[in-house]
């Protein structure tokens, strides 16, 4: 593939015209079991600050797959474990598991904002040694990218050796699967699928999809953690070309029929929809012209606009007092078009048609 430019976090809009920053993007695979990663990735040029916003749980749908994934590990330890989430955002997980109150929790976060005393608005770091019983990394090491050194850096900070950890992923076969072009974000470095997960740890405890297949976990002990098939990580020999036009050509297979359209709404302000936008708008300018607002649940990220693209985040609203008869809606995750053709049933008077891509 070409090196693409990407918003480099797309979950962090912008104000009205102002510039947002990009990074260059080229994957390539490494090893032979199906790692991808993003090998021009800039982490100083990534700030997680308080204008970041990735929080989902407002959504029934994704407050469900959460509450799923506690299940399991509610399953897996008995009461009064120590759990630790290295990586917990807004802390909306541990807010089930304040909730419950089945676990002891500490979390770590540098872009945490709330008041909970249990989690620390920081990171971890060298010095840091603690106990748990198990680690939760959630959607936090496709953001690493030295994983394997990242993890044996977690060895050294939890001590105790019989803790687990809790790893969830994007599943990147899934993304592959499907060739979804606008899965593949600047903040995402790496891409695992089962294999290339699994190949972390000797012994795995628990694998299993998650959320309608788009996410991946793995249970293992932290000390399994090995490094056969990462030792080689830093060798060039090891890497190779990564086909990108696939996802490239299903994109304009999958856009085409916007140009039915007049107008045109975008349903989800993260990741997908961001990126959707900048691909629309690189690739097929005369359909992202339609676009006339994205709208997102979160009021947090309502009244301001998307990096790269600048089209408005609305609130729900907007689209229900604003459509048109013909308007098109695109779902920017298929896991939500139920929760969403609901909502505009209900509120819509138009008609408007509802699809995902």
């Amino acid at each position: 593939m070409k090196v693409i430019k990407l918003p480099t976090i797309p979950n962090s809009p912008v104000k009205n015209g102002e510039s947002s920053k990009e990074g260059d993007f080229l994957l390539k695979k490494f090893g032979s079991f199906g790692f991808v990663q993003n090998i021009l990735f800039d982490e100083s040029i990534i700030d997680y600050d308080e204008k970041y916003q990735n929080n989902q749980s407002i959504s029934t749908i994704f407050q469900n797959h959460m509450n799923s994934v506690y299940q399991l590990l509610k399953t897996n330890f008995p009461k009064g474990s120590k759990l630790v989430e290295v990586g917990c955002g807004k802390g909306s997980f541990l807010d089930i598991v304040r909730i419950d109150g089945h676990f002891q929790y500490k979390g770590y976060d540098k872009t945490y904002e709330g008041d909970d005393e249990n989690i620390e608005a920081r990171y971890l770091v060298h010095s840091d040694t603690m106990e748990a019983d198990v680690v939760v990394l959630r959607h936090t090491l496709e953001h690493i990218k030295e994983p394997y050194l990242f993890l044996k850096f977690l060895c050294n900070v939890f001590i105790n050796k019989e803790t687990y950890i809790f790893i969830e992923v994007p599943q990147f076969g899934w993304i592959e699967e499907n060739n979804i072009i606008f899965d593949f974000t600047y903040e995402h470095v790496n891409y695992f699928n089962k294999e290339s997960l699994c190949s972390l740890f000797s012994q795995v405890d628990g694998y299993g999809d998650l959320f309608a297949g788009q996410y991946q976990y793995c249970l293992a002990r932290l000390n399994s953690l090995v490094g056969s098939e990462w030792t080689s990580f830093n060798e060039e020999a090891k890497w190779s070309d990564f086909d990108f036009n696939e996802y490239v050509e299903k994109f304009r297979s999958n856009v085409t029929p916007l140009y039915n359209f007049e107008r045109i709404w975008v349903w989800g302000g993260a990741t997908k929809g961001v990126l959707f936008l900048k691909h629309l708008s690189d690739l097929f300018p005369e359909i992202f012209c339609k676009v006339v607002g994205v709208v997102d649940i979160n009021p947090k990220k309502q009244g301001l606009f998307t990096p790269s693209t600048n089209i408005e985040i609305v609130p729900p609203s907007r689209l229900f007092f604003n459509s048109q008869n013909g308007d098109g809606v695109i779902v920017m995750n298929p896991n939500y078009i139920d929760e969403v053709e609901k909502e505009i049933q209900q509120n819509v008077k138009k008609s408007v048609k509802v699809l995902a891509l």
